[in-house]
């Protein structure tokens, strides 16, 4: 699939071969190509992506079996077709270049994509995770970037991506390459800006294990005034590396290439015939495929997405899983059918492409019409389709609820019929409004004049302890102080990888780093995420900003250094539950406040700016976020229905497909209170745009616009005039709530400056009532810094309550992991601790195993052979119970689990148990544990199952014959503990048992490890 932009994707075999995300305002994921002239190092890409700055606007050209990109750039005439080639798993790509002037052109084409080979959900849910599977290699003989992802499983066999490239020049200088990401971009670089083309920049020919790889070939060619080359480029995918090499080895020539476009068009020509389709209905029908594979307004129904109240599981009882996108055809006349069955041909024409949908006709007409139309589609092409996965599902109001109608309405990416038209005039009419340029926007006056440079910050001497040429500590250890400098106006002198601080409390919490404001959820980081969750820590692009935009000058900048950073320094300072960024820019002191309340679920972002000048200031102020509520960013223009309330101006959105956390609200307000908002992305950033340059930046005021259908964001802008020697405040909070009374409330509570100010000091005191509760001396003042502070901080807020980090945002609970955790909070928050062990104990099901991780609220997880887990809890027992000296927590009665137990051939169940009738005390839980752990080898050893300790030893013991030494230590230990607490609860019986079960571990251990 590629984009008017030149974005796009290849697929193969339902993965993806290079990395992509669907996003209908931005539309900047794909490949691309970037062409430099090497005399001045002026620089386009091919289409609008990445570099959407390029002066000239490329003419996009769609054929039934290739597609065309064509610009020009002063001398430079671009040209660019792209096809599939029909028998071979690949794509080829051929750049024409033509020098339309007259004097040689020195040109370097550099192609950029982020290698993926992985399912897109997959992809999508960790995507640092996923890309340590790849590895790279070049192959000198043949010019071509390899990739490999490696197996995970034993039954799974490696796949291959490559990328390869043929020009027509005579002379054939070496081919540069680049296969990781990290070099090519740079941090806090995106695909718009990259290092590896800034001027002297060479690629570096880095191969291997990268942890973030992409695929990028690079060539220079030399354009007489008046001549043309031709650069081809074929990326595919391949089973083996011998398949891989022999594509490429095939298509080492242009003469090949051209032969393989050919083949294309006589293979398209000869599927309209078998479809028996006309090349005029082509343009219609990927009219109708790009509003399901983006999901724009177009085609939906923004009454039944403001109406609908049911979520996803409300579709499966029709046999609709709601993971595919849904289209829907209305039947309210007769004239309806002939929609349908052009509806019938588009399906066969977009299956072939591989477009996996769900098409639903809803009849609401009387039976016997209804029955009519059904007997027709099970006589017809659609027979074979029709109820399943990916077909055609045929409903009459008479089977559908009508909260079930408007759910499939609103669920629907595109809805059809309904008495509107053919399908030809609905598609033309939606083509016409999206044509349709946006109103003028009314733009300030924009002059920039360059501030001088600050020097680059080095603290004093001493001022900082364990300073490292980019942060340290003050010398109390509460705060850690990073240095960002910004010397060049690409990006800030960032560290090497993002500089992180989780803000949380037990129901909420966001994560911010030295470059900016991170990401924000509730509940549950992971499926009720606010905000994106980038997982990126090259780019680390942000979800959440903030601008400042001087009114008289229309200058535009953001006080944290991404993505609108000021030349100069900025200071960053990481606290226990706050971050806080300031700096001085143009005589205007500013300073950043960003923190989390110990109680409510409200993120507060508090911004003060001094004039220290001669003349009053003109400023306004917006806070702009991409709203989630949900796992994914992709989700939300599906889901999310925004508003305004007009009580505190706040921005409200809700999502009904959130599962449990549904019927919640979030919003975003300010105080003052906003003056301008919008809900809508493409309005706030821009067809195209991007946080670094958006287009709602450079409108005087913010349109309004709300409700459903929209890519939904939230911005607010309140605007002030600061007079010389003056101080003011700005409060933005972003929360989520139950209703809109508790919204009110939280908007009242918090936005007020006053507030604000003391609302730090109350984060501060609650803190320090954990973190000083236990201070360690020892010979290195390093361990102590880290020991009195920091790592108590990280386990509370970091990972028991959030649950989240930059490189994993799994949300649930471990069952061993936090039970880990729980043991380093006995002293300063002995009451965390023992409520993780009863949430652990409630873990367990009645046979005894418990689930390896679960998600708050609801509980679903998956059930393991994972043997470790099992100890743990008896373990973290006895050190909260001798630490403590609470021996009643012994006698709390938890409930159990149940759920079907593992099959034989099962090695892990992800299901949602339900809660048990049965009960028992927590010693008897762990005593359950105990026993049912208790499973030996044939050394005597314990069974390993899927995994001890080290999960990546999860194959061992898959088939129930691999046995664990550690295990076999850590029994030892937790058998000999646990029967000091039966002792001291009378239970002699089980002290005996535990301590002879020790005893033969223990002699197990030493005769076989």
């Amino acid at each position: 699939m590629i984009t008017s932009a030149g974005a796009g994707f290849s697929t193969w075999r339902d993965l993806d071969v290079t990395r992509w995300r669907e996003d209908a305002t931005r539309d900047c994921w794909g490949q691309f190509h970037y062409i430099r002239d090497l005399a001045d190092n002026t620089i386009w890409s091919i289409g609008a992506q990445p570099l959407v700055d390029a002066a000239e606007k490329p003419e996009f050209k769609s054929h039934v079996d290739h597609v065309e990109l064509c610009r020009r750039d002063g001398d430079i005439e671009t040209h660019c077709d792209v096809c599939v080639i029909a028998d071979a798993d690949a794509e080829a790509r051929v750049v024409t270049l033509t020098n339309h002037g007259n004097r040689r052109h020195d040109v370097e084409l550099t192609s950029y994509s982020e290698v993926c080979l992985n399912g897109r959900r997959a992809d999508q849910a960790h995507p640092a995770f996923a890309k340590l599977f790849l590895e790279t290699e070049f192959d000198s003989e043949h010019g071509a970037l390899l990739a490999r992802r490696r197996p995970r499983a034993a039954k799974e066999r490696p796949v291959w991506a490559f990328h390869t490239s043929v020009s027509s020049a005579s002379a054939k200088p070496e081919v540069s390459y680049e296969t990781d990401r990290a070099r090519f971009l740079g941090r806090g670089r995106t695909p718009a800006n990259p290092v590896a083309l800034d001027p002297g920049s060479r690629l570096s020919r880095t191969t291997g294990p990268v942890l973030d790889p992409i695929f990028s070939l690079q060539r220079r060619i030399a354009l007489d005034a008046g001549t043309t080359a031709r650069i081809a480029y074929i990326t595919g995918a391949a089973d083996t590396r011998e398949s891989a090499i022999a594509v490429a080895q095939r298509f080492r020539e242009l003469d090949a290439i051209d032969a393989a476009f050919a083949d294309a068009r006589v293979y398209a020509e000869k599927e309209l015939r078998d479809l028996e389709l006309t090349p005029d209905e082509i343009p219609m029908f990927n009219g109708l495929a790009a509003s399901v594979i983006f999901t724009s307004s177009g085609l939906r129904d923004g009454e039944a997405m403001a109406a609908n109240r049911l979520g996803q599981q409300s579709l499966w009882r029709y046999g609709i899983s709601g993971d595919l996108p849904i289209v829907v055809a209305r039947v309210v006349h007769a004239e309806d059918e002939a929609v349908v069955r052009q509806l019938v041909r588009w399906r066969r024409y977009v299956v072939r492409r591989h477009l996996k949908l769900d098409l639903v006709i809803l009849d609401e007409r009387a039976d016997e019409a209804a029955e009519s139309l059904s007997r027709e589609l099970q006589a017809g092409a659609a027979a074979a389709a029709l109820g399943k996965p990916g077909g055609v599902f045929c409903l009459t109001t008479r089977q559908v609820s009508a909260e079930d109608a408007v759910l499939l309405v609103a669920a629907a990416r595109a809805v059809l019929g309904g008495g509107r038209g053919t399908f030809g005039e609905q598609i033309d009419d939606v083509s016409a409004v999206q044509s349709e340029p946006p109103e003028p926007a009314e733009i300030t006056p924009r002059t920039v004049v360059a501030a001088p440079v600050a020097p680059r910050m080095v603290p004093p001497n001493g001022s900082l302890r364990f300073w490292n040429g980019l942060g340290g500590f003050t010398p109390d250890g509460r705060e850690y102080v990073i240095a960002v400098d910004r010397t060049s106006p690409a990006a800030p002198n960032l560290p090497p990888a993002p500089w992180t601080n989780v803000l949380a409390n037990p129901q909420f919490g966001c994560l911010v780093t030295e470059a900016g404001l991170g990401y924000t959820w509730a509940g549950n980081s992971q499926q009720n995420r606010l905000t994106p969750w980038s997982n990126d820590p090259i780019s680390d692009p942000p979800g959440e900003v903030l601008y400042l935009r001087d009114e008289d000058s229309g200058e535009v900048w953001t006080p944290t250094p991404l993505p609108v950073g000021v030349m100069g320094s900025t200071t960053v300072r990481h606290g226990q539950g706050y971050t806080r960024y300031t700096h001085v820019n143009r005589e205007l002191d500013q300073e950043l406040l960003v923190f989390v309340p110990p109680d409510d679920p409200v993120k507060v972002v508090h911004l003060t700016l001094r004039n220290d000048g001669s003349q009053p200031r003109r400023l306004s102020v917006t806070y702009y976020v991409e709203w989630v509520l949900g796992t994914a960013r992709e989700n939300a223009p599906l889901q999310v229905v925004c508003e305004r309330d007009l009580e505190t101006d706040a921005i409200l959105a809700r999502n009904a497909w959130a599962g449990e956390f549904s019927g919640k609200i979030a919003f975003v307000a300010a105080g003052p209170p906003a003056q301008s908002v919008t809900a809508d992305r493409r309005e706030f950033l821009g067809k195209h745009g991007s946080t670094s340059e958006p287009a709602g930046m450079r409108r005087v005021r913010l349109s309004g616009s709300t409700g459903p259908g929209v890519d939904p964001c939230a911005a607010i802008r309140t605007e002030l005039t600061l007079y010389p020697g003056e101080t003011r405040d700005v409060v933005f909070v972003m929360g989520q709530a139950n209703d809109r009374e508790e919204v009110r409330r939280l908007i009242g509570e918090y936005t007020p400056s006053h507030r604000a100010r003391s609302l730090l000091t109350e984060v501060q005191h609650h803190w320090d009532r954990y973190l000083n509760a236990l201070q360690v001396t020892t010979p290195d003042p390093a361990v102590d810094l880290m020991l009195n502070r920091w790592l108590v901080y990280q386990t509370l807020a970091c990972r028991v309550w959030a649950r989240s980090g930059f490189y994993q945002s799994g949300g649930a609970y471990g069952f061993r992991d936090q039970l880990q955790d729980a043991m380093a909070l006995v002293y300063g928050a002995p009451d965390e601790a023992r409520a993780q062990i009863l949430r652990a104990a409630a873990r367990q099901f009645e046979e005894g195993d418990v689930q390896h991780w679960w998600h708050p609220p609801s509980g679903v997880g998956v059930r393991t052979r994972i043997t470790d887990d099992l100890y743990f809890l008896p373990f973290v027992v006895h050190h909260y119970v001798t630490t403590t000296g609470d021996v009643r927590l012994l006698d709390e009665v938890v409930s159990f689990i149940t759920g079907p137990v593992l099959r034989e051939d099962q090695e892990e169940d992800f299901n949602s148990p339900a809660v048990s009738a049965q009960t028992a005390t927590v010693y008897e839980h762990c005593l359950r544990a105990l026993k049912h752990g208790y499973r030996l080898g044939s050394h005597g050893l314990p069974l390993m199952g899927t995994g001890d300790w080290n999960d990546g030893m999860n194959k061992v013991g898959a088939e129930g014959k691999g046995e664990s030494v550690w295990n076999g230590w850590f029994f030892v230990s937790v058998l000999t503990a646990f029967a000091e607490l039966a002792e001291r609860c009378g239970k002699t019986g089980d002290a005996n048992w535990c301590r002879a079960r020790a005893e033969d571990l223990r002699a197990a251990v030493e005769a076989n490890a």
